[in-house]
């Protein structure tokens, strides 16, 4: 199944959009609906273990189409916040599966060696829906060899970010319309989730708070005042740039408690 130039268009598109909607100040006052969040579950000590020496995070930004979305949302709802700086490292029309067009495993390593990033976040799974083709032999979509390579590739990803000291934090693919695949990535979610436990690392679910209270896709959000927007592309995949301001909530919320826990146990330690 080839997904790849299906984020192309979008991703041009979605650019254009959101420097209109930032310069008119169209993400003003959009909060997540904070019931709908799963509880940030307070930890024994903080995520993150390093402050920079500069006082500032350096967050680096990986994956898709997605990915860039989330990075734009990231950015805006820390327009200023002088604790973070928010670095975009994504690539429309990449995954894990096809690394021969694009090696995010690669990417990865020169992201962790070049030692400028305390935290990444990671958001790939889009064009995954593909065969894998090693050494001559193909796996396709949920046979057990590409459920084996699979697996090694994200523990590939994730092992090479923490040797580098980097907090990973991995955010799910968000519920998508059932059109748009999405019994599928529904079962790479949990290929996420379950290397996110084994490795320690942060998974950010980004599928249960935007579902409707049945389980089910919608398109549309309602804010903390109960106003009822639409935050979805026609695509049923993606986000509209007021969309991205909620879609990088989810993962922000959990940044900024990881941030102030390790800023004040450091507080208390001097």
């Amino acid at each position: 199944m080839n997904r790849f130039g299906f984020e192309t268009i979008t991703s041009i598109v979605l650019s254009f959009v959101l420097a209109i909607a930032v310069a008119t100040g169209a993400f003003a006052g959009t909060e997540q609906e904070q019931s709908k969040a799963e509880p940030i579950k307070p930890a024994e000590k903080p995520y993150l273990r390093t402050k920079p020496s500069d006082g500032v995070f350096d967050v680096v930004v990986l994956g898709d189409s997605l990915a860039d979305g989330l990075y734009a949302g990231l950015k805006r709802l820390n327009g200023e916040n002088d604790k973070l700086k928010i670095t975009k490292a994504s690539k429309v029309n990449t995954g894990l599966v096809r690394s021969d067009r694009f090696d995010w495993n690669k990417r990865a390593r020169k992201i962790a060696r070049s030692k400028r990033h305390q935290i990444a976040v990671v958001l790939l799974g889009l064009n995954d829906l593909q065969t894998f083709r090693t050494k001559g032999k193909r796996h396709h979509f949920q046979q057990k060899g590409w459920e084996k390579l699979y697996q090694e590739r994200i523990d590939k990803m994730v092992t090479d970010l923490k040797k580098a000291n980097m907090a990973v934090y991995w955010v799910g693919i968000p519920i998508t319309s059932p059109r748009r695949y999405q019994k599928e990535y529904a079962y790479l979610n949990k290929f996420f989730r379950a290397a996110a436990e084994r490795h320690a690392v942060r998974y950010v679910d980004t599928w249960t708070p935007l579902a409707s209270p049945k389980g089910t896709y919608s398109p549309f959000w309602r804010d903390k005042n109960g106003k009822r927007q639409h935050i979805r592309h026609n695509d049923g995949v993606h986000f509209t740039p007021n969309g991205y301001m909620v879609f990088a909530s989810f993962l922000n919320s959990v940044l900024q408690a990881d941030i102030e826990a390790v800023l004040e146990e450091q507080a208390q330690a001097n």
